[in-house]
């Protein structure tokens, strides 16, 4: 039968803790700040700390990397007008107690996302009329390569000829008004500091944190392009998280 990736998660999250000499010290929960101030979603995180080690779970929900002039995005989804959205990202670390309040974790990751265009069919035939949305098989991000319109075309015509020559390109054209949904999966380190602003070694906890999570798979289209105002089509490539900072807020108890 079939495991899936949080089933195998969880059985090597169970196993590493039963062999390993893990003593129960702490326990803490902890929501991340980024993701509610600058991506409009949501984060929560459970995490056991023992004698040397640290196992965590994680789950983000509803984050849209576009938000706050898209923070979140990539310099070629920016320039592509892209929507990223993901309804979840969630995941599991293990990680070493430097000191009492400082750990090194290695982080799984699994992410779903739901990317778009930001331009419409109906405001694509608007940029046609108006003489900005290229006729031409042209490819790259914003106005890159953008040449005028050489014709008048249906824009729905227009549309099918786009495609076509996506597809032709070893491309999955993604229509207008359409989404691309994908998942991708990651293996990175983060490195966690708590402080405890009330002073004391317990209670309202902050945690500062920079992290590392770079894709390791992912089931997108090899190449996918969406096309913008100007009728030029970008190729997207499945959105890695990469190099990132945050800081928590939580309740940490000693056992």
């Amino acid at each position: 039968m079939k495991i899936n990736f949080f089933k195998k998660s969880i059985i090597y999250s169970l196993v590493v803790i039963s062999v390993a000499p893990v003593y129960s010290q702490a326990v803490s929960i902890q929501g991340g700040l980024n993701q509610p101030l600058l991506l409009q979603g949501s984060n929560i995180a459970a995490t056991y700390y023992g004698e040397k080690f640290v196992f965590e779970y994680s789950h983000g929900s509803n984050l849209n990397f576009g938000a706050n002039g898209g923070l979140g995005l990539s310099k070629d989804e920016k320039e592509q007008d892209l929507s990223v959205f993901a309804p979840y990202s969630t995941g599991i670390g293990l990680g070493y107690l430097i000191t009492k309040n400082l750990d090194i974790r290695l982080e799984i990751k699994e992410n779903l996302y739901r990317v778009k265009s930001n331009d419409s069919l109906d405001e694509l035939a608007a940029y046609q009329f108006s003489g900005i949305r290229s006729d031409l098989p042209l490819t790259g991000n914003g106005l890159e390569n953008w040449l005028p319109p050489t014709r008048s075309t249906d824009p729905i015509e227009l549309t099918l000829q786009k495609a076509v020559f996506a597809e032709l390109s070893g491309a999955k054209y993604v229509a207008p008004n359409s989404t691309l949904r994908y998942r991708t999966r990651s293996v990175g380190l983060g490195l966690y500091y708590r402080y405890f602003p009330l002073g004391g070694d317990e209670g309202l906890m902050l945690e500062p944190s920079i992290r590392y999570w770079p894709n390791v798979w992912d089931d997108a289209p090899e190449k996918v392009a969406f096309e913008n105002k100007f009728g030029v089509l970008g190729v997207h490539k499945a959105h890695d998280v990469g190099l990132f900072a945050n800081v928590s807020v939580g309740y940490y108890k000693k056992l």
